[in-house]
């Protein structure tokens, strides 16, 4: 399909697209003028979170942001842009096997390219394989050379008269994008087409429930997803090898059961992708991956886990769950997620919208591209699994904490609860591009610190590249901040009156076995 242009509008005053959450696009061709040096000519994608943008031709000048206006957060994937792309004023961005003709701009504090850039001035190798970065020159971007294992989300598409959804193929070292002309498949790529009246079983709003798509999944059908709300009252079970779960136009599951909206058996080749899961009732979880640790590995064929979308309160009930995501099989993918703990709307508060932990990772050899996870009130990432590895972290703390008095981990020794906590006793874990920000503004006018924003274990294998911390917070109004990057190391960030601190963003650039690399203090540098 061809457009002229697209344009998402700022949903907030002065051109703030903050709030410009679930949306997408994806399999679209968007078409070039010659007014590119004007903005209102670009392709405006002015989004922040869970707002997946895939499998693009973009001939015009790409623009992540409204006029200028504040924007926080990005996903972008198998994309080919023929002009610039970036934003002078988005906060954090990700980018996944894409191709660059003319480069990217600008982005703030955190940005990660997974391969495809045609330059990105003064990057220099980490130590890590593969990775290099010019975060100690004073930029904000990380390169990974190669995705280590990947396969681009099904989608649905028509050949004659009749509706497919094609599955691309893993790839593994993979640079660049999936599809393009003289590939297999008449250009879509490697993969197989499926097609939807024999394979899938059409979901429909209203029409319904748990116990109808559990009929069909245990028949052996994939599941399709048609926009709408899907209250069900006991979990949908996926039990057989290479099951599809694929949402379309925002298809949402509300668990009514008090247990969990999905659970996924511990088989290979799962695929579950464009859904939200929307908390409306209290539940222990949203989303299961596996039925518990097990041994069994999944490498060859591994479960991905594709642009889903977990909602805690702000949606008008005052929706509770324990964990949003727990991913018990081994090797399985995320690819795009945006997990949250509602910081506005209705319904929000710390005792109304109450979960613990976003995503827990069990499993062995798990690997995150693009992980947005927010607000929780204990640790928004806990990951207890071997070999874990993440690719770019997006993290607000907790908006309301009530103050230290409660809010203390470690039996009360230490301050908050980090943002992402690797468990003591891992001797494996690699994670590069981790951004944390304190946003402790609806505290009931207490101060509240944080000790740490990640705690990981002090292991050789156990290494943290490219993290920082970011001052975001009233400074108006009590003292707040995070005291410490990464185990003690790097420098405070703070605010509130008299605090002597305010907006500031710090870095450390390696963090492993007790031992951090530490940018200069950035109020010092102001001073």
């Amino acid at each position: 399909m061809k457009l002229s242009n697209v344009k998402t509008p700022a949903s907030l005053d002065k051109n703030n697209a903050t709030c410009n959450f679930w949306v997408g696009i994806e399999n679209v061709e968007i078409v070039d003028t010659d007014n590119n040096a004007d903005p209102f000519f670009n392709f405006q994608w002015a989004v922040s979170q869970a707002a997946p943008a895939r499998r693009l031709y973009v001939s015009r000048k790409a623009v992540f942001d409204w006029f200028y206006g504040w924007a926080s957060g990005g996903f972008v994937a198998d994309c080919v842009f023929e002009k610039p792309a970036g934003s002078y004023s988005q906060q954090q961005y990700f980018y996944r096997n894409n191709m660059f003709g003319d480069g990217i701009y600008g982005i703030n504090w955190n940005q990660v390219v997974k391969d495809g850039a045609k330059e990105l001035s003064q990057c220099a190798p980490t130590g890590a394989e593969g990775v290099s970065s010019n975060w100690r020159v004073g930029g904000c971007t990380t390169v990974v050379g190669e995705t280590p294992v990947v396969r681009e989300k099904p989608f649905l598409f028509v050949d004659g008269d009749a509706f497919k959804v094609f599955v691309p193929a893993i790839r593994r070292g993979s640079k660049g994008v999936s599809w393009g002309e003289g590939k297999a498949n008449g250009g879509m790529g490697e993969g197989k087409i499926l097609d939807l009246a024999s394979d899938f079983y059409v979901a429909k709003e209203k029409k319904d429930n748990a116990k109808s798509i559990n009929a069909a999944l245990a028949a052996g059908k994939n599941i399709l997803f048609t926009p709408g709300i899907y209250h069900v009252d006991e979990p949908i079970k996926v039990t057989k090898p290479g099951t599809i779960v694929l949402g379309i136009g925002e298809a949402t599951i509300v668990p009514e059961n008090g247990d969990a909206a999905l659970r996924c058996a511990d088989v290979d080749g799962l695929i579950v992708a464009g859904l939200i899961f929307d908390a409306e009732r209290a539940s222990k979880r949203f989303v299961v991956v596996g039925d518990g640790k097990t041994g069994t590995r999944h490498a060859k064929n591994p479960a991905f886990l594709v642009d889903l979308v977990y909602r805690v309160g702000g949606t008008g009930k005052p929706g509770k769950t324990e964990v949003c995501l727990e991913i018990n099989s081994n090797d399985a993918i995320v690819d795009h997620t945006w997990i949250w703990r509602a910081d506005h709307g209705d319904h929000t508060g710390w005792t109304a919208n109450k979960s613990k932990n976003g995503i827990v990772v069990n499993g062995g050899g798990v690997t995150c591209y693009g992980l947005f996870v927010e607000h929780f009130q204990e640790h928004d990432v806990l990951w207890k699994g071997e070999d874990g590895r993440v690719f770019f972290l997006q993290n607000e703390k907790c908006y309301d904490p009530p103050g230290n008095a409660t809010w203390m981990s470690h039996g009360g020794k230490k301050k908050g609860y980090a943002a992402y906590k690797v468990a003591d006793g891992v001797k494996r874990h690699y994670a590069v591009g981790l951004g944390v920000y304190d946003v402790f503004i609806n505290t009931n006018g207490n101060s509240v610190f944080l000790d740490d924003a990640i705690e990981v274990p002090d292991a050789p294998g156990v290494v943290i590249e490219n993290a920082c911390t970011v001052e975001i917070a009233n400074g108006e109004g009590p003292l707040v901040g995070i005291n410490a990057i990464v185990n003690g190391q790097g420098h405070a960030i703070k605010t509130g009156k008299g605090s002597g601190g305010g907006y500031a963003i710090q870095r450390v650039y390696r963090y492993s076995a007790g031992k951090a690399e530490i940018a200069p203090d950035y109020y010092k540098k102001q001073r």
